[in-house]
């Protein structure tokens, strides 16, 4: 523990270990619901508790948004491929005291889900269908501003826009999202959080090179001869996901009133949309099977410069 808590994150780093931070108290607050509504035992619930249940699963799924990303950024499987071949002799670098963080990854492989138990839940969860319906609540979000009726207030339009855009995303999470709990969850995020303490460790960046966590994956990927594309698109689209998602868990116990589901101009979840778009069209473009992604205005003004 008090290895970890010494780890020297960089700008990026901490931007990182922050958004997996928040992820944690996400699922964290999930699961003490969860635990406090099974003590209550089998009982008919009134409909506001339901309406906390909705919120939980929406805040695990959240979570889960940015593990998805983060999984196809190589966080956990640099560390799952490092620990098998540090374990089968295959590594012939001196991994100094990560070596016991390690080992300690490799000993508990069985008690964590494996790579295709993630990969299931997240194909389960994160469908083409959610991406679509992802991609047109952001695309409501940003264009708030059209027809603005106030100073800090959208339109009617584009705010009844936002609700159902939100109702449709929302419909498709909790039927997509049926028996995920804050505890698979939580196993996850633990994951994360063990695959951060060792990927930044000191000894295992000097090994490397790496002046942050993903010049240590790069590294780990050249050894296990892995490619993958650059991971930081993924950092930056999980954690505007999770802030998206985060939004309309709190949003959806008020989800039927428009007048409660108002958002302002000035929202932080507004900027999140639009990095989340950003960061898909890139993602797209990088692998060949570009989205229709309507892109903010200034972006739009900048490409058609650079295409001139």
């Amino acid at each position: 523990m008090r290895e970890q808590a010494a780890i020297a994150f960089d700008s990026g780093d901490r931007m990182l270990d922050s958004a997996v931070r928040r992820s944690d108290l996400l699922v964290g607050a999930a699961k003490a619901l969860a635990i406090g509504l099974d003590e209550l035992g089998n009982i008919n619930l009134p409909p506001s508790i339901h309406g906390q249940i909705d919120q939980a699963q929406l805040r695990v799924i959240a979570s889960l948004y940015l593990a998805s990303d983060l999984e196809q950024a190589g966080i956990i499987p640099a560390v799952e491929h490092l620990s098998a071949m540090a374990r089968n002799a295959n590594l012939n670098i001196n991994l100094g005291k990560s070596a016991d963080l390690i080992e300690q990854f490799w000993r508990t492989r069985n008690a964590r889900a494996t790579e295709g138990e993630r990969l299931s839940l997240f194909g389960q969860l994160f469908t083409v269908d959610f991406e679509g319906m992802m991609l047109d609540l952001c695309e409501s979000l940003y264009k708030l501003d059209e027809m603005a009726a106030a100073i800090n207030l959208g339109g009617l339009s584009p705010q009844t826009r936002v609700r159902g855009a939100a109702i449709r995303l929302l419909d498709r999470i909790v039927d997509g999202g049926s028996g995920i709990t804050a505890f698979v969850a939580q196993d996850i995020t633990a994951t994360l959080k063990a695959c951060l303490a060792i990927l930044g460790h000191p000894d295992l960046r000097a090994v490397f090179g790496a002046r942050d966590v993903w010049g240590t994956v790069t590294g780990i990927d050249r050894l296990s001869q892995t490619k993958r594309p650059d991971p930081r698109l993924y950092v930056r689209r999980g954690r505007a996901g999770m802030t998206v998602l985060s939004w309309l868990a709190e949003a959806a116990p008020h989800i039927e009133n428009l007048a409660s589901l108002t958002v302002p101009l000035d929202h932080p979840v507004i900027p999140s949309a639009v990095d989340w778009m950003e960061s898909a069209l890139a993602i797209g473009e990088a692998a060949g099977d570009v989205p229709q992604v309507p892109m903010p205005h200034a972006q739009a003004a900048a490409w058609e410069m650079q295409a001139v």
